[in-house]
C-alpha cells in the first residue's frame, strides 16, 4: 500500500501540471471574504466547521486567487496526524465565468487514490472534451495541476488553471466547492452513508473575484 500512495502522490500531490510550475510564487497572507466587496483579487471564503459527519473533508476555508495568467483555488481541511492520511473520496471546484449562462463552466475533479482531471462542465456534470482528455493527451491538459500541504497531511489542496487562448480564458470567477468521504483506505471501510460537505451549501457560489489588474 505504500507504493501505491506514493505513486498517487507523485503523479497528483506534487506540481503535476509542467505548465503550472511557473506560476506559483511566493506565498503571502490572505484577504478575508469581506474584500471580496471591495474588488480584491485574492479573497477567502470561510465555512462553517463541524457540519459533517466525517471530519476528513470538512471545507473549512478556501482561497481564491485570480491573475491575469492563472487562477488558484486553495480548498482548506482541519489535517490529520498522519502522512497520506487520506480518506477515501472527492473533491469537486466547480468555476463560474460567464455570468449570464447558468451553472459552472469549468470543473477540477479530484479523486482520492484514483485520478484528477480539469474539464469543461453542463449543468454540474463533467464533459469529456479532446483539449482536456488524458488519453490522448489535449492540448490544454498540461494547464492544469492540483498540489498540497508539504507534508501531505490533508492540510489543504490547491488547485491551479493556467489562463490562454483556447483553453481557459476567464476574468472575473466566482466558485463552488463540495466533498464526498466515502470511507477509509487503511484498514479499508466504505460507509454506508457517503459524508458530503459544501462551501456554505450545495451549488452555492462565492461572491466573484476580479482578475487582478
Amino acid at each position: 500500500m505504500k507504493n501505491t500512495r506514493a505513486a498517487w502522490l507523485a503523479r497528483f500531490v506534487g506540481l503535476v501540471a509542467v505548465g503550472v510550475l511557473g506560476t506559483l510564487g511566493a506565498e503571502s497572507a490572505p484577504a478575508t471574504t469581506a474584500d471580496a466587496a471591495a474588488g480584491s483579487s485574492r479573497v477567502t471564503f470561510a465555512d462553517e466547521s463541524g457540519d459533517v459527519r466525517k471530519p476528513k473533508l470538512d471545507i473549512r476555508d478556501v482561497r481564491v486567487v485570480n491573475k491575469p495568467d492563472v487562477l488558484k483555488v486553495r480548498v482548506y481541511f482541519p489535517g490529520v496526524d498522519q502522512t497520506y492520511g487520506f480518506p477515501t473520496g472527492a473533491v469537486m471546484v466547480y468555476l463560474d465565468t460567464v455570468e449570464a449562462r447558468e451553472g459552472p463552466e469549468y470543473g477540477h475533479f479530484m479523486d482520492f487514490w484514483s485520478d484528477y482531471r480539469f474539464a469543461p462542465t453542463e449543468e454540474w456534470s463533467e464533459q469529456r472534451v479532446r483539449a482536456w482528455s488524458h488519453s490522448p493527451e489535449g492540448r490544454c491538459v498540461a494547464d492544469a495541476g492540483v498540489k498540497s500541504d508539504r507534508k501531505s497531511r490533508l492540510q489543504w489542496f490547491e488547485y491551479v488553471v493556467l489562463k490562454r487562448d483556447r483553453c481557459f480564458e476567464a476574468a472575473a470567477v466566482r466558485v463552488a466547492v463540495s466533498t464526498v468521504n466515502t470511507g477509509e483506505l487503511r484498514p479499508f471501510k466504505e460507509y454506508r452513508k457517503p459524508a458530503w460537505d459544501y462551501l456554505t451549501g450545495e451549488h452555492e457560489w462565492t461572491d466573484w473575484v476580479p482578475q487582478a489588474s
